[in-house]
């Protein structure tokens, strides 16, 4: 059991799940055959992930759970410059959607969901004594 609380397991896994997640709903929502085809895709990026973690680059380092202090800013950089393409193409997609008379619920949840998370999390980390800095 200890051999899966290790860190290199974490990003494996988590592609594991969550894609196996994704190829059961190909398979109801469209062919069992398709399903498998993604299941195998899953496979090879959840091996793909255990070999990138073991490896000795920042990345690997990153999912592997053995970052430093420069890599975990470079892991914080990077999930907020993903969160700013995030919201701009759920922006880009609601534009165009209402532009062609489409149903756009699905952009407007994930840009909501992201402005509201970012939100969140500045109020939820933020600097709270920074009134304190000059007394």
């Amino acid at each position: 059991m200890k051999a899966l609380s290790n860190p290199r397991w974490h990003a494996a896994g988590t592609v594991l799940i969550g894609g196996s997640i994704i190829a059961l709903a190909v398979g109801f929502g469209h062919d069992w055959a398709k399903a498998l085809i993604a299941e195998i895709v899953v496979l090879v990026l959840a091996v793909g992930y255990y070999l990138l973690t073991g490896s000795n680059s920042d990345v690997g380092a990153i999912y592997g759970g053995r970052a430093d202090e420069r890599q975990h800013l470079v892991y914080l950089r990077a999930s907020a410059t993903a969160l700013r393409v995030m919201l701009v193409a759920a922006f880009v997609c609601v534009v165009v959607t209402i532009a062609v008379n489409d149903n756009y619920w699905q952009s407007d949840v994930i840009g909501s969901l992201g402005a509201v998370a970012f939100l969140s999390c500045l109020a939820a980390y933020g600097d709270h004594d920074a009134g304190n800095h000059g007394e």
